[in-house]
């Protein structure tokens, strides 16, 4: 199940039914590579400015990576606090920080979200 909330007053643009819970999913999307990498602002505007997200408004950030068709699922745990998440293409010469969120949908499906398979 899959449902969009109506307005845009909450931080997250999805909620997505996975086993029994309910996630408040937020999209993210990046089309080009800036000194080599897909930079990602991962903030929402408040009447003060930008901020990041928090752990009560957001379960998973959804990333898109729109040149590679990638995508990033990351529990709301690697983005609070940050404004910027920096993603490495493919076949770049260093280690991908979020490579285990790489097409990560199993994390949905799971009791608390963040159990790897």
């Amino acid at each position: 199940m899959v449902a969009k909330p109506y307005g845009t007053i909450y931080p997250f643009d999805f909620i997505l039914q996975g086993g029994q819970k309910l996630w408040r999913i937020q999209i993210k999307s990046v089309a080009y590579v800036r000194k080599g990498l897909y930079s990602l602002r991962v903030q929402r505007n408040t009447g003060g400015g930008p901020v990041g997200y928090r752990k009560s408004e957001v379960d998973f950030v959804a990333v898109y990576i729109i040149p590679e068709d990638t995508w990033y699922v990351l529990p709301v745990r690697e983005v609070v606090k940050r404004q910027t998440l920096l993603f490495r293409p493919k076949g770049y010469h260093r280690p991908d920080k979020y490579a285990r969120y790489r097409e990560a949908w199993h994390l949905l499906g799971e009791p608390d979200g963040l159990t790897f398979g």
